[in-house]
C-alpha cells in the first residue's frame, strides 16, 4: 500500500526522500533526518533541501547523533491532526535521537482505533511500547480505561503531557517493560479488549531488560492472547527487516487463529514528489 499521508494530515509532509535521508514538515517546522529506506535520489538538491530545513539530524552512532539548527526551532512545538471526528494536539520537541515525538504513519491507526472503538463494547485498551502515546489519546476519545507502557520514562511524562494538552485524564501511564507487564496482567487475570504493540527491532527495558525482536515477539504474543477478552481486537506494527508477508502469515496462524484480519500490509509512504520510504508492516485483526 502507498499512501501520501499529507492528504490526510495536512500538518505532516514527506517533501522529498533519498541517498539515506528524508525531508519532511511538522506543521511550521522542516527538518532533515536519516532513513534507511529512502534508497531512492532526491528529486530536490542538498543545498536546496538545508535551504527549506530549519534543522537537520547528524547521526554520530545509530539513532544518536546531533541537531544542526538552521534557523529558529522552539524547545517545544504542537502538531494538530483533525478530522470529521478526531481531533488530537501533541507536543514535538529536538531530541538527541532523530525522533522528535510522533510517527506520522500511525495516522492509520489513530482513525481505526477510534472508529473500532465505537463499534466494540471497549472497557480496557492496552498500548505497548506506546512511545509519546498519540494512539493512547485516539484511544481515550472513546474507552474509559487506557493504559499506557513504556520501558522509557522520559516518554511516559511526555505522554502525560500529550494527555493534557487533549485533557484527558483517563490514560494509565506506566513505566515498565512490555513483556514483564503483560506477563503480571495475565497472573492478574486481567483483560482488554483492545491492544495496540509497536515493537522494535531492538529495545532496552525500564530495568534494562534486552528485547530483540525475532528473539522476543512469540512469547510477547503468546502472553498477550491470554489477556484478550473474547471480542477483541489488536494491531500491531513491525520495522524490523526480518519481517516478511510470510512471517505475518506465521504469527497469525500461530496466535491468532480465530481472528478475522482487517489489514496485513506493508505500507509506503509518498513524497510530493511520488518517492517512497518503507514504514513497515501493519496488522489489524479482530474476532
Amino acid at each position: 500500500m502507498k499512501i501520501n499521508l499529507h492528504e490526510i494530515f495536512p500538518e505532516y509532509e514527506l517533501i522529498d526522500c533519498g541517498n539515506g535521508l528524508k525531508l519532511e514538515s511538522f506543521g511550521e517546522i522542516t527538518l532533515i533526518r536519516q532513513e534507511v529506506t529512502a534508497v531512492n535520489k532526491p528529486v530536490l538538491s542538498i543545498s536546496e533541501w538545508r535551504k527549506l530545513a530549519d534543522a537537520e539530524f547528524i547521526e554520530k552512532s545509530k539513532n544518536k547523533g546531533e541537531w544542526i539548527v538552521y534557523k529558529s526551532v522552539p524547545e517545544k512545538w504542537n502538531i494538530l491532526y483533525n478530522s470529521e471526528e478526531l481531533n488530537i494536539v501533541a507536543e514535538l520537541s529536538l531530541t538527541k535521537s532523530k525522533h522528535i515525538g510522533i510517527f506520522p504513519e500511525q495516522i492509520l491507526n489513530w482513525n481505526y482505533i477510534y472508529d473500532i472503538s465505537k463499534k466494540y463494547k471497549v472497557d480496557n485498551f492496552l498500548n505497548l511500547f506506546g512511545y509519546t502515546g498519540i494512539s493512547s489519546i485516539a484511544a481515550a476519545f472513546n474507552i474509559d480505561r487506557v493504559t499506557h507502557i513504556d520501558s522509557i520514562k522520559k516518554v511516559v511524562d511526555w505522554t502525560k503531557r500529550n494527555a493534557d494538552l487533549n485533557t484527558l485524564n483517563n490514560i494509565r501511564c506506566i513505566t515498565e517493560d512490555a513483556s514483564k507487564f503483560v506477563l503480571r496482567e495475565r497472573k492478574r487475570k486481567n483483560v482488554y479488549q483492545g491492544i495496540i504493540l509497536d515493537p522494535p527491532a531492538i529495545g532496552v527495558g525500564a530495568n534494562r531488560e534486552k528485547w530483540v525482536f525475532e528473539n522476543n515477539i512469540d512469547e510477547l504474543l503468546a502472553y498477550l492472547t491470554e489477556i484478550l477478552d473474547e471480542s477483541s481486537f489488536v494491531i500491531m506494527n513491525f520495522y524490523s527487516h526480518t519481517v516478511n508477508e510470510k512471517f505475518i502469515h506465521r504469527l497469525i496462524l500461530t496466535y491468532f487463529r480465530e481472528f478475522k484480519i482487517d489489514f496485513a500490509e506493508k505500507v509506503f509512504g509518498l513524497s510530493r514528489y511520488g518517492e517512497v520510504i518503507d514504514h513497515g508492516y501493519f496488522v489489524r485483526i479482530r474476532k
